[in-house]
């Protein structure tokens, strides 16, 4: 009998050690729950509080730049994230926002105008939309198109299971693995046009604005001055077919191109840069 107890006890105390080591395993890998979208976390836990601001500033890592968002102005909340997350992201986050901040009168969606050709098919869109974003609440304030195609590029259990999605946004060992699969199906890019993604969620934009009748204005950030960010005639022609005239009719008009110098990377600015003209950029948008 004591043997058999001993043997027991053995398994278990193994068995123990085998989970502590797994667990040892997987933090050394790990990151913290906004590891990989701390940006989008931080702007949906702040849209969750009244501002008590008359204005808020949605839109990409670059409009975050400008308006860092945890640095709002005197009258404007700054909500500026991530490119990835899309329009389909951004009424998303517009539609929580405005449920805590009704004194809202005027909202800035300000993006690079190669934002508004993202499709949420986009190998970074798991991390930074669907697992920040998508919940049994907000999947269906979705299209049905849109539902497609995310449980066609990541798979329905990724995008519906709250526990795999918690799992791998802090591993970011398992997080590698699982991107590493989704690289092998196709991506969507759209080039100098409007993504079916801003196709479907512009309107839904403007109707949250129109319904609490808001101001609404979408704005393009500067581009540099190369090749790449001239010709923009398909992207207008999209505007007018598809009933965004209101929305995005001067969007093309407004584009300012700055020195090719002055980015980092093609779409951001270097940080000296900032310091010396942030003032001159953000006027270049708001004028």
């Amino acid at each position: 009998m004591r043997q058999f107890i001993r043997k027991i006890m053995f398994v278990a105390s193994t068995s123990i050690l085998l989970i502590i080591a797994v667990y040892v395993i997987m933090f050394m890998f790990s990151s913290n729950v906004t590891g990989l979208a701390h940006e989008v976390f931080y702007v949906l836990e702040k849209a969750e509080h009244n501002s008590g601001l008359p204005a808020v500033i949605l839109g990409d890592s670059v409009c975050n730049q400008l308006w860092p968002q945890n640095n709002d102005s005197p009258n404007i909340s700054h909500l500026g994230c991530n490119q990835a997350i899309t329009p389909a992201g951004t009424y998303l986050l517009l539609k929580k926002y405005l449920e805590h901040n009704p004194q809202t009168q005027e909202v800035f969606y300000i993006v690079r105008p190669q934002t508004l050709g993202n499709d949420l098919n986009l190998n970074y869109t798991y991390q930074y939309f669907v697992i920040p974003f998508i919940n049994p609440e907000s999947i269906k304030l979705l299209d049905e198109e849109t539902q497609q195609k995310l449980y066609s590029k990541f798979g329905k259990f990724f995008v519906d299971n709250a526990y795999i999605k918690r799992l791998l946004l802090n591993n970011n060992l398992f997080m590698k693995q699982y991107l590493n699969h989704i690289k092998t199906r196709p991506e969507t890019q759209y080039i100098h046009r409007l993504s079916r993604t801003a196709i479907i969620y512009l309107p839904k934009i403007r109707e949250l604005c129109r319904e609490r009748n808001i101001r609404l204005h979408v704005l393009p950030l500067p581009v540099p001055d190369t090749s790449e960010n001239y010709g923009w005639e398909d992207f207008a022609q999209d505007v007018r077919d598809n009933g965004l005239d209101d929305v995005l009719g001067e969007f093309t008009g407004k584009i300012h191109y700055c020195p090719d110098d002055w980015y980092r990377d093609g779409s951001h600015f270097k940080p000296e840069i900032l310091e010396q003209h942030i003032d001159e950029l953000r006027a270049y948008v708001m004028n």
